[in-house]
């Protein structure tokens, strides 16, 4: 399996995941996308990961962010895994833990000391995930130690 930074020509497939987790607003992801791979940097997306699928596409993302701070973290430099997200045909693969990983590595190099997330109960999978990845869980958020 591989994960690689996001590169242009994920576009179209970043952007239906991305509609997958969030559909009410395809216009806006579209812009967020193209404005991201413009710049390599958004408010709440500093780096992403994909997972190609061998014949073609992608299968799985992270965005990432760094936080001042979150809900049961410490420090003011945080780690923040804004989007996860994997196909379901391929969950359960340990994409999504990578995906995860890099994103863990992408902010222990930025200088975090902690990772956060959040989620809501439109996302049932979310927690237990979390869980097998080490957050503890704060309300609806997660932390963790890097």
């Amino acid at each position: 399996m591989e994960i690689r930074s996001v590169q242009p020509s994920d576009a179209a497939e970043w952007l239906r995941m991305r509609l997958a987790l969030w559909p009410d607003e395809p216009e806006k992801e579209a812009r967020e996308i193209a404005d991201f791979l413009a710049s390599k940097r958004l408010p709440f997306v500093e780096a992403a990961f994909v997972c190609p699928r061998p014949e073609g596409g992608l299968c799985g993302l992270s965005e990432i962010a760094i936080h001042a701070k979150a809900p049961g973290c410490v420090t003011d430099r945080i780690g923040y895994l804004e989007a996860w997200y994997v196909d379901p045909d391929v969950r359960g693969q340990g994409i999504g833990r990578a995906l995860a990983q890099a994103a863990e590595n992408w902010a222990r190099a930025a200088g975090c000391q902690e990772m956060a997330s959040d989620t809501n109960p439109s996302y049932p999978l979310s927690p237990a995930a979390h869980a097998a990845m080490g957050y503890a869980t704060v309300q609806w958020h997660f932390r963790k130690e890097l």
